[in-house]
């Protein structure tokens, strides 16, 4: 992550909003890179993170580093104009996924692990283990009745390496 944004010619100092998902290992193990920013995240899971939750303890050290600052928000929250923070628990509990709305492209989802792959895009879907399969079911409904209303463009998926080699890289974007 830190080559890829040497590569647009920022720093680390250069980010000052960060839209924390979730704190398992592989979204915040980069946290105390940006000491200048600031993490939003849903507060329910900040808590139990906070609380000594085991399957958050890996990643501790980056996430919890006392000079981060966090915006502990509640529920769906529109952080900036264009820019919808959206509850979907169930990979984690108050894990968030984003609503970007772009001039050109359009709606943007990124569903992060609510929905990890494409084809798990689905009212049924089942849980792996370490997820609640009720609350996973419901944010992924949830996502699917927002993409289905809002005429969402695109839907990108945490873990989909298939996905992954279809989407625009830096230095292209989507605009």
């Amino acid at each position: 992550m830190l080559e890829h944004l040497a590569d647009l010619g920022l720093r680390p100092e250069d980010i000052d909003l960060l839209v924390c998902t979730h704190f398992d290992v592989d979204h915040a193990g980069y946290h105390d890179n940006f000491p200048q920013a600031e993490f939003i995240v849903q507060r329910e899971h900040y808590e139990l993170a906070r609380s000594g939750h085991p399957r958050y303890a890996a990643a501790r050290a980056h996430w919890d580093h006392p000079a981060l600052r966090y915006r502990l928000i509640d529920g769906d929250t529109e952080l900036l104009p264009g820019l919808i923070l959206i509850e979907t628990s169930g990979h984690a509990p108050r894990h968030q996924s984003v609503l970007v709305i772009l001039p050109q492209a359009g709606k943007v989802v990124l569903a992060i692990d609510a929905a990890v792959l494409e084809r798990l895009f689905t009212p049924d879907r089942k849980a792996w283990p370490i997820e609640n399969e009720e609350q996973l079911r419901a944010s992924t409904r949830k996502l699917l009745d927002l993409v289905a209303r809002e005429h969402v463009a695109l839907v990108i998926f945490g873990h989909d390496g298939q996905q992954w080699q279809t989407l625009k890289k830096a230095p292209a974007y989507y605009d």
